[in-house]
């Protein structure tokens, strides 16, 4: 009889704990930006726009001033001589570079692409960029048209969790 009780108490909080909602502040935000969908971690601390621009965002993950952060800006291309998209592909083989200026590409490359191999992320309806930088951020740059960039940057997401968040942009 005390083994009938033991097992039914121990499979009652099995399944009590099993089955508690999470949190509400566990739930991972979606964010809109630049006409795309992101899923943020969960429990941002704070979410703010510089002076109510639109075309800037970040999102602090620690109340440590500069750390813990996911920011994301609209940008005007890097070079005028070339597309985005064009540019990003120089980066990545400067080599067979025929359009883009061969200084903004070495320039870039040396900031964003010197220590650590930059990378590709094909997608559905446009590619993505990604880049390390010597103080271990990252950074991955979206072309959204010829003269408009998406750039992402965060100094404490993992290059695998970036890609998540990029998981529903397309």
């Amino acid at each position: 009889m005390q083994l009938h009780l033991f097992i039914t108490t121990l499979l009652t909080l099995a399944l009590c704990t099993g089955c508690q909602a999470q949190p509400p502040n566990s739930v991972e935000p979606v964010v809109h930006f630049a006409g795309l969908a992101f899923t943020l971690p969960a429990q941002p601390m704070m979410m703010a726009t510089a002076n109510q621009r639109a075309d800037f965002l970040v999102v602090k993950y620690s109340a440590e001033p500069g750390r813990d952060y996911v920011a994301f800006s609209q940008e005007a291309r890097i070079d005028n001589s070339c597309s985005s998209e064009a540019f990003f592909q120089a980066v990545l083989k400067p080599a067979q570079n025929t359009a883009c200026d061969r200084q903004a590409v070495a320039i870039f490359t040396q900031q964003f692409a010197h220590q650590y191999p930059a990378q590709r992320w094909s997608g559905a309806e446009r590619n993505a960029y990604y880049f390390q930088t010597d103080d271990q951020r990252k950074f991955v740059f979206i072309p959204l048209s010829a003269d408009k960039l998406l750039k992402i940057d965060s100094d404490f997401l993992s290059e695998q969790q970036l890609r998540g968040l990029l998981g529903g942009s397309d």
